[in-house]
């Protein structure tokens, strides 16, 4: 697991600010273009509600060309001897990378704006869309796995057989 520390736990960015201040990196070399520094400890105290033992602490400086500076906390799981500070710092990086590649496909060829993930109606759709993943995927195995007497169908009758099951009106009372 690898999660980015941020101010929604207090005490231990706090407490990985302060011991990283006073420390010079344990690790620096070249990402790229970019000089990149990194601290990194695995003993500092969980929170109340964590059952590990100790968390690790990863903190990056990454020094872009233009004298840009990114800087950032991650957490994690693994141990030291599990996984280097330099493919922690490959895995915060991809992670990051995917998600602000997911954002930014969302934003500019789908019109769609971040979605704060703890509203109810984040909620809502993450149910809905999950529904509809299950339900492609369903359709997807109908189709290709031919399980059943039918004959294969094309993509195009389950778009159709989608949007009619879908769009099937409603009985109207008529007494």
């Amino acid at each position: 697991m690898v999660a980015r520390l941020k101010a929604n736990l207090p005490e231990l960015l706090a407490a990985a600010q302060k011991r990283f201040r006073s420390q010079p990196p344990k690790l620096t070399f070249r990402h790229g273009p970019d000089r990149v520094e990194l601290w990194d400890a695995e003993d500092f105290d969980p929170w109340e509600s964590l059952q590990w033992e100790t968390v690790r602490v990863l903190r990056y400086r990454q020094q872009k060309p233009d004298g840009k500076i990114i800087e950032a906390l991650w957490l994690t799981d693994s141990s030291i001897r599990e996984v280097s500070s330099r493919v922690l710092f490959h895995r915060a990086k991809s992670r990051w990378e995917i998600e602000n590649q997911g954002f930014n496909d969302a934003k500019n060829r789908h019109d769609l704006e971040h979605i704060c993930h703890h509203h109810p109606n984040s909620l809502l759709i993450t149910w809905l869309l999950t529904s509809m993943a299950l339900t492609i995927e369903r359709l997807y195995r109908l189709r290709y796995l031919r399980r059943g007497t039918h004959p294969p169908r094309c993509a195009a009758d389950f778009v159709d057989l989608l949007w009619f099951s879908l769009s099937q009106p409603a009985t109207s009372d008529t007494s």
